[in-house]
């Protein structure tokens, strides 16, 4: 049986290398910032957060403004089909809208670096199998739109 660890940053970064997930970190915030997601054609930003409950693994993806409606009206099949994200959108007057796609998991019991790797895999498949379907959708800025703006602003 694997031992049983109260996470703290400096575990989370070394079993993110350990796990071959590449990270950077900012002086903005205390996430790991997933370089693979954020390299996805839409993300704003995917970072992994150790918050006093839990982990979260949250991803942004810019919305375009037309696609407000319908992807409100299919926020309930994404969130059926992706049962282990929790799929909302964010909506700010200044901003361009996001999608937001999160992974949570509780750690007060203890986490085992297996337990975590799987975490982190399965957040970050589903993360990008939902931004393929959300871009094959046209929910998302394409890159290169000459309609669209700068990015809009990060999740900090």
């Amino acid at each position: 049986m694997s031992t049983l660890h109260k996470p703290n940053r400096a575990l989370l970064e070394r079993w993110m290398d350990e796990t071959k997930v590449a990270f950077e970190l900012c002086g903005e915030c205390e996430g790991l910032h997933v370089r693979a997601l954020q390299a996805l054609e839409g993300v704003v930003d995917s970072r992994l957060l150790l918050e006093h409950y839990g982990l979260v693994f949250s991803t942004g993806l810019e919305v375009r403004p037309m696609a407000l409606l319908p992807l409100a009206a299919d926020l309930g099949r994404l969130n059926m089909d992706f049962p282990h994200l929790k799929i909302f959108l964010d909506i700010i007057d200044d901003a361009t809208p996001q999608l937001v796609i999160a992974g949570f998991l509780p750690v007060h019991a203890g986490l085992s670096r297996e337990q975590f790797a799987a975490f982190v895999v399965m957040t970050m498949e589903g993360t990008r199998q939902l931004a393929e379907e959300c871009l094959r959708l046209d929910y998302l800025f394409p890159e290169g739109d000459p309609q669209r703006g700068s990015p809009s602003r990060s999740l900090h």
